[in-house]
Order: structure tokens, then sequence, then C-alpha cells
């Protein structure tokens, strides 16, 4: 089986993320992929993991936009070309050139909704494919309900994470060597990882961080990541006074060393479909605490192996950091919850095994 994963770019982020991952277990699966996006951030490491790129120069947010119809000749060229079986497509833009390639090619196509979308041309001008996979219990409904998606194309496969990838433990020495070249050495340190975006809320845990430091004098916030509200996050930094407090650290390809040296790891996001950080966080053993929205109530277990908060509520992220950070034991207890549940529910092996199941399905 040859599947083809179609995106818009390969810029770091969470969708760039699960076509990279899905794209090596599949091959490691048998399935061969191949990627078509505008390229990006990540194609060095597609490279290096033995993925197969083709460009496709399909950079645009309008799905009407002129690339969108050159894009379509492109993608039939690499369907002919490189033999597909199945399209894959992951993004609004990616989905209609997929949607017109398939129908002149004849090969069966797919797309996983990553988060929410507004309804605009999506109930009239239905791109979704053969299935369409959900990647939360929130996102299935949100197919169904808002966009008129019927259950019988609708598949629901939770993301999934190398839980053996982010297994390892850091010893003292490789943790203090981290802290020290971000400057942190001796602090407690929350952290959090994804793209900055209004949508992921960073700036309601820098709110939180605020009233934090009046009571802890030894705690620092690590922010991985970068995108469109970084002048806004940094401005609020220095507005709040914390600029020796907070550390930026730009985009991370390999997170792992950053998970490892956090206490508590915090996704305030306003917006999420599930949330491949907040995997990767658990998995690493890490006590997480995160907004109560979309899939997010499908990982994290309010008291277990989490703590749940409102959406934008700083204050209710500060009481919940405080009361992780005070207690040792009780991070330990979610941190070891976390993994179990990953290794249960949202494992890799068990996303690719279901996937191939998904295009076997579509192919017969």
């Amino acid at each position: 089986m040859r599947v083809l994963q179609v995106t818009t770019h390969m810029d770091m982020g969470g969708i760039a993320n699960y076509i990279i991952t899905l794209s090596e277990s599949l091959n490691d699966k048998g399935a061969f992929c191949v990627v078509a996006s505008s390229g990006g951030e990540l194609e060095g490491e597609m490279e290096k993991r033995g993925i197969l790129h083709r460009k496709l120069n399909i950079r645009t947010k309008s799905e009407l936009a002129p690339k969108v119809l050159w894009s379509i000749f492109k993608l039939v060229g690499i369907v002919r070309d490189e033999g597909i079986d199945v399209i894959h497509a992951h993004t609004r833009v990616s989905q209609v050139a997929a949607f017109f390639a398939s129908r002149i090619t004849g090969v069966p196509y797919v797309t996983t909704c990553h988060g929410f979308f507004k309804k605009r041309m999506r109930k009239v001008f239905d791109t979704w494919g053969s299935k369409a996979i959900a990647i939360s219990d929130a996102v299935a409904l949100h197919l169904r309900d808002d966009l008129g998606v019927r259950d019988c194309r609708i598949a629901l496969i939770y993301n999934g994470v190398d839980c053996g990838r982010f297994a390892k433990e850091y010893s003292a020495a490789e943790i203090n060597e981290i802290k020290r070249r971000l400057g942190l050495e001796g602090q407690s340190v929350i952290g959090t990882i994804g793209r900055l975006s209004p949508v992921k809320g960073q700036k309601y845990l820098i709110e939180a961080l605020a009233s934090l430091v009046s009571m802890r004098r030894d705690v620092r916030l690590l922010i991985a990541g970068d995108g469109p509200e970084e002048s806004a996050l940094k401005e609020l930094v220095k507005s709040l006074g914390l600029e020796s407090i907070v550390r930026f650290a730009g985009s991370i390809i390999d997170t792992r060393g950053l998970l490892a040296i956090m206490d508590v790891f915090v996704f305030p996001s306003v917006k999420e479909g599930l949330g491949m950080a907040l995997l990767e966080a658990l998995a690493s053993g890490k006590a997480c605490v995160a907004s109560n929205v979309g899939g997010i109530g499908n990982v994290i277990e309010n008291g277990s192996n989490g703590i749940l908060v409102p959406i934008g509520d700083s204050a209710a992220i500060a009481g919940a950091v405080s009361r992780l950070l005070d207690n040792p034991e009780l991070r330990r207890k979610m941190g070891d919850s976390g993994r179990a549940v990953v290794r249960e529910k949202f494992s890799l092996d068990s996303m690719t095994d279901k996937m191939i199941g998904v295009y076997k399905e579509v192919l017969r």
C-alpha cells in the first residue's frame, strides 16, 4: 500500500508533527508514505526519518486561491508517478486539492479533522472524503453536528505518541545541564509547548505566573514554540515585569529535554482538537494542568492524571500549578497515571493500526 499525505506546509506545529510521526510508523509497518506540501522547517526531519517529500506550491489560507487549482494537477502527477493507492489530506486547503485529484485519478481519498472549523462552504461543498478521521470525541461530534458529516463516514482515531521515545529517564546531571543552558538552574520550572497563537492561550499562563511569583520566588516559566503571537506575548511579559522569570525557547523539534526539566506542564488552550504536546508531556511522566476544552477531556481525568481548569482562567491555572509544586508526591502519582493512560489509549502503534484499517476499508 502506498499513501500520499497532503498538507499545506511542514513548518513546526501539531499537524506536521502528526504527519511525520504517522508516516514513519506507517513506513515501519509496510504502508509506504509520500508527503506532499509546500515544505518548511521540518523538511530535514522528514529526510532524516526516511520520508519521501514532494513539493507542492499550496501555501495559502484560501481554498479558492489559484495555487489550489495548480496544486490539483500537480497532485494528479504525484499520484500517478508514485503509484499512490490512498490520498490522505490534513488541512482545509489541501483537502480541496486532494478532493479533485481523487476525482480525476479515481484513487480513494480520506481526511483527518485536526480541530474545529467555521461552517463557511463546508456544509455545501463536502470535501471530507470517503472517511473523515476525528482525533477526539469532541471533533467527531463537531464533524457530525456542525459540519453535517454522517456517522458512517466518521472514523474516531485518537492521536498517538511513540511511548518508548518519551520514556527516557534523564539523570540529575543531564537535567542540570539543560537547565544551565537555559538559565534555569536551581529553579522550579513550569512550561508549555505549542504554536504561539491566540487559540493556544499562552497569555493566560503568563498572567497566572504574575500571581505565582508573588508567592514563590523560585518559579520560572519556559515557553517553547513560535508563531504570530510571539511579539504580543513578549510585550505582556514586559508589562508584567516578568522578563527575568520567563524564557522563550523558540521552536524545538525534539522536545524531550525540555519536558525533562519541567516540574509541571501547562496546556492553556482556548480551542483544541486533542493536543500532541499534551500527550507527549503525559508520556514523559509530567503532571499536567490543562484547559477543559475540546478533546482534552478524552485525555485528562481531573484529579487522576492531571488537573482541568476553565478556559482562560488565569487564577485557576495559578492555583492548580501551586498545588502541584507544593506536592511532589502528587506530581509523581499524576505523572505515572498519565504515562499509563497514554500507553493504554494513545499509543502510536494503536493509531497506526487503526489508520491502516481505514485505508483498507476505503480501498475495498
